[in-house]
């Protein structure tokens, strides 16, 4: 299980000054691997911390993010997601529910890259209806 250790050595390894905003913001995602959006984090953290306010999360994402100790997602509606997992997987999102699923899958084999083009990020994203919100066999039988 992830500790608030494990967020302030990750910080301090990137070169990041330790402030409690980012060591409580990464610590929560860390620890919550549910890719949330700046607004679900605050939510989830502004009553034990009552000093944290919305920028300061939308400051801290976007950091370290900017930083690599993150993955920003941006879902088909828009909005900005975040995710703790930063080897490379790739997102499903269920356009019904909007919950976002982790895919497994593997950079090397996914297309051919350009002769002389150096590539910076690869994306995959998919976009559906996951298990709870797809037509089973037993839906269609009633």
């Amino acid at each position: 299980m992830q500790t608030v250790r494990d967020a302030q050595d990750r910080l301090r390894e990137a070169g990041i000054r330790i402030t409690t905003p980012r060591v409580v913001i990464y610590d929560f995602l860390l620890r919550n691997r549910i890719h949330p959006t700046c607004d679900e984090i605050y939510t989830a953290l502004k009553d034990k911390n009552p000093s944290l306010s919305l920028a300061s999360v939308y400051n801290v994402t976007e950091r370290l993010s900017d930083e690599n100790l993150l993955v920003r997602i941006v879902s088909p509606d828009g909005e900005r997601h975040y995710d703790s997992v930063t080897e490379f997987h790739g997102h499903f999102f269920c356009r019904e529910c909007g919950k976002i699923y982790d895919i497994k899958s593997c950079p090397d084999s996914l297309f051919e890259e350009i002769p002389g083009a150096v590539t910076e990020s690869i994306s995959l994203t998919a976009e559906g209806l996951c298990p709870k919100c797809a037509p089973s066999s037993d839906k269609k039988k009633k």
